[in-house]
């Protein structure tokens, strides 16, 4: 159980604390146990925004720095580090509250910032002032701070308008009233002063308003969450900061080079499917309609590189949608998907194919007559493209493309023992595609590059931008000749000779081992996306001692902006900006090139189930109606970002599909579903689920949430094998009398740990108007003893039962 009820945990704890419209778990009203008390809810405010809870940000800047979450507390220090609300307070009434504690009580020097407004803890040398309310020179000295505040003592300020006047209240007791203040108020939040300032609660209720400043990362509360959870809440981060900006300034996305708009726009629409959003949203499909329009003119190869990765993503979208629902399609109705991109990827592979010059590479423009390995590594990655689409590729065009990365690569290098570790192997379902007209097939199957004995010994040899045969290599070039030469290999090697495999082979072998014994993978972004290309496609794991996807994913992380934004790296590159950036980083946390490169069933969505991971088997849900297995993170992920009704109608499926006392698991899930999506037709889907959840329903989500962290710990107490927490799932179970599901799941739980002391409610549960509670209470009986009961018919009537009660009864007195 272990992993999978920890993670799913995390999962819903993050929800419950990073989004403010969420309940807090640890709030819930939890089922009484042996050693659990009743929490009532704490009732808030219709509309209540809480930018600090428990100590962990939700919403909120940190503008200058100084603020971190340290045990449960969020704690800063400096007279002008302040922690802003993403929201700011309108012209009407409100309520705002802050629980803190000060580490002094004299001259502090906190404050609770709201517009132009300031109430000073600490000011003068200890006093609580008010001031700049309602206009600057209004400034009053209320009382010294110790006189209501004791020195790591937490308390509570509230600020309140009602009307024109403004309220101020420390823990409950009035304290100061201003009159006079109307109209909008403006930002909110906290100074932390001389420190350190300890904050609990902020939140806020009443007119709020989103401002132009919106926070949609936090590193601090990501931190509960594993790693796998983390990248997807920053690659929605990454992604609703492009849209934003998208939707204010669609040709912004390279805003110094006109000439380059078509392109980044088309990186940008690529990066985004992706990422995960639906290929129909108004700002993908603007950007490929700007794209269909302009490309077909269109000279520069980078640009159209980018529009062929944009339009096999869309079309790889509806592939995927479309078997997710209906797995059993044919590759001749795939086919039928998508005709308009179709189309434009025959378009586009037209001009690209075309433009290939004589020295078997790519420049800036159709026209060129030069090339360098840059452009070239675009280029050969949509002619992979190409192939996998079935567009027809000449031998010419793979020979070409291997012989001008053969000219850029050292000529000779250090001789190193390259450690090169792959990925399992995974079985590619189909690898030969049409050339000249015909198929090559072949029954051997030869093993990836970087396999075997010939990694054993290399030569370091980089490559060059344009040199012919460079006495030197450079990091980007290096990773984007290599990756040309990958896929020249994965998809043209049926155009080689078998000298000719080997000597591509080598190239790439001594084009990794320059890359390990050069590693700088972080100087910008563009290196970044190379190396991605590097690893993925040569299903690389480690590099030497680098887990490369491992080292630039927590690279990434640690760099995101509040906004969702990557900002500049350590190195700039030609054309760089903010979306520029922020659209790589989303193609290197989706490993983006592996997609470019398997089919539509490749992905890992739907499975028979066949896990190497045993501890991750309930991810995988058995769907009756589709005879296959559906991986509930996939899912999730799927229709947080495109809930289709289809798709979501499919979670009810699920969820019934389940045994009643396992449909619990799936709260977090929907949870996780409805924080993204909250429109009226998810809610209702969501609500039935729960229905089949617990059917007599949840009063309030509080209770939900409390209900489930029981029926968690139940479960964990028998699949960890707790016996020492036996007493707590007892009292689990009697609290769940009236609950079938939760009665259900602890008494599984204590049959696992053979617990007699559960006997006494496997007799009661005999009498349950519940079918299965019968069926487990006499089965579970049989299990604990070694002695069989008096024989019982669970489907008797009332009084054949009764009867049968008291025979049963007498024989558990005896064991």
């Amino acid at each position: 159980m272990g992993r999978v009820l920890r993670r799913v945990s995390a999962i819903c704890m993050m929800i419950l604390c990073f989004h403010p419209a969420a309940p807090d778990l640890n709030a819930g009203r939890l089922i009484a146990t042996a050693e659990s008390n009743l929490l009532e809810p704490l009732e808030l405010a219709r509309g209540t925004r809480e930018f600090i809870r428990k100590g962990v940000p939700q919403g909120v800047f940190v503008p200058d720095g100084g603020w971190a979450v340290e045990e449960d507390k969020y704690v800063g220090s400096g007279r002008e580090k302040s922690v802003l609300a993403d929201h700011v307070l309108g012209q009407g009434n409100f309520d705002l509250e802050v629980k803190m504690t000060l580490n002094k009580v004299g001259a502090n020097y906190s404050a609770i910032r709201f517009g132009a407004g300031r109430l000073v803890l600490g000011g003068d040398g200890g006093k609580i002032i008010f001031k700049g309310l309602p206009d600057a020179k209004n400034r009053v000295e209320i009382c010294p701070l110790d006189e209501r505040v004791n020195k790591d003592d937490e308390f509570q300020v509230r600020i309140r308008r009602r009307g024109t006047n403004l309220i101020v209240f420390i823990d409950g007791k009035r304290i100061h009233q201003q009159k006079g203040i109307g109209g909008r108020i403006g930002e909110i939040g906290v100074v932390a002063g001389d420190g350190p300032t300890l904050i609990e609660t902020f939140r806020v209720s009443g007119d709020l308003q989103t401002s132009d400043r919106k926070v949609r990362i936090n590193r601090d509360a990501l931190k509960i969450l594993d790693r796998d959870e983390r990248i997807t809440r920053s690659i929605e981060g990454g992604l609703d900061f492009l849209l934003d900006r998208a939707i204010a300034d669609p040709a912004g996305v390279s805003p110094s080079r006109t000439e380059a708009i078509p392109g980044a726009r088309a990186l940008e629409a690529y990066a985004m499917i992706v990422a995960g959003l639906d290929i129909n949203h108004p700002v993908v499909r603007s950007h490929l309609e700007y794209c269909s329009r302009s490309m077909p003119n269109h000279r520069r190869i980078y640009d159209l590189a980018c529009w062929t990765f944009a339009l096999d993503s869309a079309i790889a979208q509806e592939e995927q949608d479309a078997l997710l629902m209906v797995p059993e399609l044919t590759d001749a109705q795939l086919q039928k998907l998508a005709r308009k991109h179709r189309k434009d990827l025959q378009i586009a592979a037209d001009q690209i194919l075309k433009a290939q010059n004589e020295t078997g590479g790519w420049r800036y423009n159709t026209n060129s007559t030069d090339a360098d390995t840059s452009v070239t590594q675009f280029a050969s990655l949509a002619v992979g493209v190409f192939a996998r689409r079935g567009i027809e590729i000449s031998d010419k065009c793979w020979t070409g493309m291997i012989n001008y990365s053969l000219s850029r690569q050292m000529p000779s290098g250090e001789e190193v023992n390259p450690v090169i570790i792959l990925e399992p192997y995974r079985e590619k379902k189909d690898l030969t595609f049409p050339r000249g007209g015909t198929s090559v097939e072949s029954d051997e199957i030869e093993p990836r590059p970087l396999t075997a004995a010939e990694t054993r010994t290399a030569w370091k040899r980089g490559f060059h931008y344009a040199d012919k045969n460079p006495k030197s290599g450079s990091w980007n070039m290096s990773c984007a000749a290599v990756s040309s030469l990958q896929v020249a290999y994965m998809f043209g090697k049926g155009a080689l000779t078998p000298e000719e495999c080997q000597k591509v082979r080598d190239a790439i072998r001594d084009g990794v081992a320059w890359i390990e014994g050069e590693w700088e993978p972080h100087k910008n972004f563009y290196g970044m996306y190379s190396m991605e290309k590097v690893g993925d496609l040569g299903e690389i794991k480690t590099i030497g001692e680098h887990d490369w996807y491992l080292e630039m994913s927590d690279y990434l992380l640690n760099r995101q902006e509040n906004e969702g934004k990557w900002g500049e790296g350590e190195a700039d590159y030609h054309g760089q900006s903010d979306r520029l950036n922020t659209s790589l980083a989303l193609l290197i946390l989706k490993r983006a090139s592996a997609f470019l490169t398997r089919g539509p069933r490749d992905v890992v969505i739907f499975t028979g189930g066949d896990s190497s991971d045993q501890e991750a088997q309930e991810e995988w849900i058995l769907v009756p109606r589709l005879g296959t297995s559906v991986h509930m993170p996939s899912l999730v992920r799927t229709l947080r970002l495109r809930p289709k009704p289809k798709m979501l109608k499919l979670l009810e499926e699920i969820v019934a599909s389940l045994p009643t006392w396992k449909r619990p698991m799936m709260v977090p899930y929907l949870a996780l579903v409805e924080e993204r999506v909250n429109s009226r037709g998810v809610r209702k889907i969501i609500e039935r689920c729960h229905e089949q959840i617990r059917p007599s329903g949840f009063s309030d989500p509080e209770e939900m949430t409390g209900w489930y962290k029981t029926w968690h710990r139940a479960r964990e107490i028998g699949d960890d094998e707790l016996p020492e927490a036996g007493e707590e799932l007892i009292g689990i179970a009697q609290a769940a009398a009236g609950d079938p599901v939760l009665r259900e799941t602890a008494i599984r739980a204590a049959l696992k740990l053979g617990l007699q002391s559960s006997a006494q409610l496997l007799l009661e549960d005999l009498s349950s108007e519940f079918r299965e509670l019968r069926v487990l209470g006499y089965q579970g009986l049989r299990s604990l003893y070694s002695d069989l009961p008096p024989e019982f018919e669970v489907d008797a009537e009332e009084e054949v039962r009764k009867k049968q009660i008291i025979a049963i009864q007498g024989w558990l007195v005896k064991q």
